[in-house]
């Protein structure tokens, strides 16, 4: 028993000199803006519904209502997060009050392959195909390719929710997404 005392204290000793050694060696978890970068978004358990304002604007998709999705910390991410579509079973969802106009839709994707990279953004209910560049950069960017248009002729509030598949053609998971902005053309 005492031995075994002895051994444990030993390796909690190790364990404690290590860490204190990561520390000093340019991993500083103290650092006030390592900290704020790696706190984690909030899970929310309501809709999110946000006001459209100025000449655009910018929504965390990790910040959105989620369910099957899986937040992950980024470093190039530009909330420092990004979300994962899990499978096909996976929304995010956020709602939108924008005023009368025409307006366009892009998200930031960061996908592997093509086997990785198409999906759904409905907008009340109408869905959307959107995916990147072909095949994918694998880094961060904006699907371009296939911006999404749409008008309103007066003030009104919008479902947007992403997911992998429409009622009428598959889309892919795996994928991980940023953020969605809508800017007013």
């Amino acid at each position: 028993m005492k031995r075994f005392l002895l051994l444990t204290v030993a390796a909690l000793t190790l364990l404690f000199i290590s860490c204190a050694s990561s520390n000093a060696s340019g991993n500083n978890f103290q650092d006030p803006e390592y900290l704020a970068a790696a706190e984690p978004p909030k899970v929310l358990t309501e809709l999110p519904v946000i006001e459209y304002s100025g000449a655009g604007i910018k929504y965390e998709v990790e910040s959105m209502l989620l369910h099957n999705f899986l937040v992950m910390y980024d470093e190039k991410a530009s909330g420092k997060y990004s979300a994962r579509l899990l499978d096909e079973a996976a929304t995010a969802q956020l709602k939108v009050r924008f005023p009368a106009g025409t307006y366009e839709c892009l998200l930031s994707e960061k996908a592997p392959d093509n086997d990785h990279s198409s999906f759904y953004v409905f907008l009340d209910g109408i869905p959307y195909r959107v995916y990147p560049s072909d095949p994918p950069l694998g880094t961060w960017e904006l699907t371009t390719r296939v911006p999404i248009y749409f008008t309103i002729d007066e003030p009104r509030t919008i479902l947007v929710q992403i997911q992998a598949n429409s009622p009428s053609k598959l889309g892919e998971t795996g994928m991980n997404l940023d953020y969605i902005q809508f800017v007013k053309r």
